[in-house]
């Protein structure tokens, strides 16, 4: 692959994590969050909050949030249970992306792999355009052969994570990725809080919201 290339395939990834989707929700610009239409459910122990982030391995900005959730998932670990929903936006190359997410989760190895799949992608440069490409990598980072890693990634399991993913997106209405949804009812993202460390600033405001300390 060339510079320029690359170049090209990496303003392109960026211009599709701010795709704007078909759909609506009630919007509260000035709050920084669309309320849904409909409200979705959640499972979460007593006294914690779900908060659901939109992600994709491919998506620059996604990439940038990635750290800055980390530390807010830490800092509220007692309030919140953060859980990561890999979308496709129907791209072919994203969809591998979000089963190695899923087969991570199944194989116990995300530890392993979550933030060095990003920066293999984003600061390495390379490409996962197939799940030889995925399971070679898992098996360099992590305790886990490449045999296991294709057993994962072509299971049932990860076939049904990567259906409903893709139906939650849909559900939440999401229309570019990073995104958040607090509670099943409301959804952040860049366009209505005004930055990433925003969005989580209205995520904080909306899980004391739902935690009665707002």
């Amino acid at each position: 692959m060339t510079r320029s290339t690359r170049l090209f395939t990496g303003a392109a990834l960026a211009l599709l994590c701010l795709i704007v989707g078909l759909g609506s929700t009630t919007a509260v610009a000035q709050q920084g969050y669309r309320v849904l239409d409909t409200p979705q459910s959640t499972d979460t122990d007593a006294g914690r909050v779900q908060v659901r982030e939109f992600f994709s391995y491919g998506c620059s900005y996604c990439n940038q949030f990635e750290p800055l959730l980390s530390d807010w998932t830490a800092a509220n670990a007692d309030r919140v249970e953060v859980i990561h929903t890999p979308i496709t936006f129907g791209r072919d190359s994203w969809a591998v992306l979000a089963r190695a997410y899923y087969a991570a989760e199944a194989l116990e190895i995300l530890d392993q792999t979550h933030r060095a799949l990003f920066t293999a992608i984003h600061d390495e440069g390379r490409a996962f355009q197939s799940h030889e490409d995925v399971a070679a990598f898992y098996a360099s980072v992590a305790d886990v052969s490449e045999r296991e890693v294709m057993d994962a990634l072509n299971s049932f399991a990860v076939s049904s994570s990567l259906n409903r993913a893709e139906r939650l997106a849909n559900a939440y209405k999401v229309r570019g990725t990073p995104s958040i949804g607090v509670a099943g009812q409301y959804l952040v993202d860049v366009r209505e809080a005004g930055g990433q460390q925003d969005m989580l600033d209205v995520a904080d405001s909306l899980v004391a919201t739902e935690s009665g300390d707002g």
